[in-house]
């Protein structure tokens, strides 16, 4: 098993032209990484052993007839995930939460303001910039997520 002898963490691909670098970053700051396809079942993480999980963006719409989907089984792996773009849209829609279409499709950097670092952003400063690339918005978090 990946995750029993040092930290691991699988990227779930839902498409993104970033997820082999999403991947390397992790690996730089010295966290085993792997890229698995986003319908991964949940018993196939639980037997390599990973500590956490991140569903990638993707250029499709959660709304989408055909859109990529995942294992629900995930959440109940008491493991962290972190959902970015697409990944959080689909984590949002498929937990309870809303998401709309942007009016305006974002493309470029912005400004990421980071309001709790207690935990997954710890030690990063409050506002980073990042890379925006999706044309959907999560409007509404579920209750139960951050």
């Amino acid at each position: 098993m990946v995750g029993e002898d040092y930290d691991s963490v699988a990227v779930l691909d839902f498409g993104s032209q970033y997820a082999h670098l999403i991947c390397r970053r992790i690996r730089e700051c010295g966290v085993y990484s792997e890229l698995l396809p986003h319908d991964t079942s949940h018993s196939e993480i639980v037997d390599r052993g990973f500590k956490g999980l991140i569903l990638s963006g993707g250029p499709a719409s959660v709304y989408d007839p055909d859109a990529p989907s995942y294992d629900p089984k995930i959440f109940t792996l008491k493991i962290p995930v972190l959902g970015i773009c697409y990944g959080l849209q689909l984590i949002v829609k498929e937990s309870g939460g809303r998401v709309k279409s942007a009016s305006k499709k974002e493309y470029g950097s912005a400004l990421l303001h980071i309001d709790d670092g207690s935990d997954l952003f710890k030690g990063l400063p409050t506002d980073i910039v990042c890379w925006m690339s999706h044309g959907d918005s999560a409007e509404a978090v579920p209750a139960d997520f951050e």
